[in-house]
């Protein structure tokens, strides 16, 4: 928890000196997404070290770790949108869902 403390400040800190911490912007929602933004530097690591090893330009790189650093970015980005419905199932909420929980 501290780290979490220390990170908001340290974000906090920089969004006013002018500084904006960059991240990706959810299509849906419009806010800024951390898990988006790690999905797309994972994704674009992986494509990287594809294209190196193809080429012969980059070595060392391992394709399989950044691939599966991909995945679980992936899994992280789609599932935060998971919750459980009333019933028990499991559905994905969507911005109507919550603009509905909102006005309540």
């Amino acid at each position: 928890m501290k780290s979490k403390k220390e990170w908001s400040s340290f974000v906090a800190k920089l969004n006013s000196k002018g500084i904006p911490f960059p991240t990706l912007r959810d299509p849906i929602s419009g806010k800024g997404s951390v898990s988006l933004t790690l999905m797309f530097i994972a994704f674009n690591m992986w494509l990287f070290a594809i294209m190196g090893k193809v080429s012969g330009l980059v070595g060392g790189i391992d394709t399989r770790a950044t691939f599966e650093m991909f995945l679980a970015t992936s899994a992280l980005y789609w599932s935060r949108k998971l919750t459980k419905s009333e019933n028990g199932f499991i559905i994905e909420e969507t911005v109507e869902d919550k603009d509905v929980q909102t006005k309540k």
